[in-house]
C-alpha cells in the first residue's frame, strides 16, 4: 500500500515514500503526506527515498512531483529513487538537472538505504 513514513537504517532517520504499483491519485495523496512530514523537519535534514516500482505516471503525478521537490528543496540533504523504468528515469533525470537537487538513481530500496548513509557519514566528516 502506498504510503510515506519515517525509516530507521542504522542511525540515520530515513523519509520513506513507497508509491509502487500505486495509481497516480493514490501516488498524489502520498506526495501530500511527504510534503506535510517534510515540512516539520529542520532545513538541510532530510533524506529521502523514494519507491516507485511498477507505479503509474500520468501528467497530474509528473506535476505534484515537481511541485513536492521545490517545496521540499529547503530540506532536503540527499535524495534516492528506485524502482523506475527507462521512460521515469528520463524524466527524474530532467528533474534532477533542473531543480540541481542530489539525487541519485538506484535500482533497489537496500541501494538507496546504503548511498544515503554514506552521504550522511561524508556530512558527517565534512561538519566534524
Amino acid at each position: 500500500m502506498p504510503s510515506c513514513n519515517l525509516i530507521k537504517y542504522k542511525e540515520l532517520d530515513i523519509v520513506y515514500t513507497d508509491i509502487s504499483n500505486a495509481s497516480p491519485e493514490e501516488a498524489i495523496a502520498v506526495f501530500d503526506e511527504n510534503q506535510i512530514i517534510i515540512s516539520k523537519m529542520p532545513h538541510k535534514s532530510v533524506y529521502a527515498l523514494v519507491h516507485a516500482k511498477d507505479a503509474r505516471f500520468n501528467s497530474g503525478l509528473i506535476q505534484k512531483i515537481k511541485e513536492t521537490v521545490k517545496k521540499n528543496n529547503p530540506y532536503s540533504k540527499a535524495t534516492a529513487v528506485s524502482g523506475l523504468n527507462s521512460l521515469s528515469r528520463l524524466m527524474v533525470n530532467s528533474i534532477i538537472a533542473f531543480t540541481g537537487r542530489q539525487m541519485k538513481l538506484v535500482e533497489s530500496p537496500e541501494e538507496g538505504k546504503e548511498w544515503l548513509y554514506k552521504k550522511y557519514k561524508e556530512a558527517a566528516v565534512v561538519t566534524a
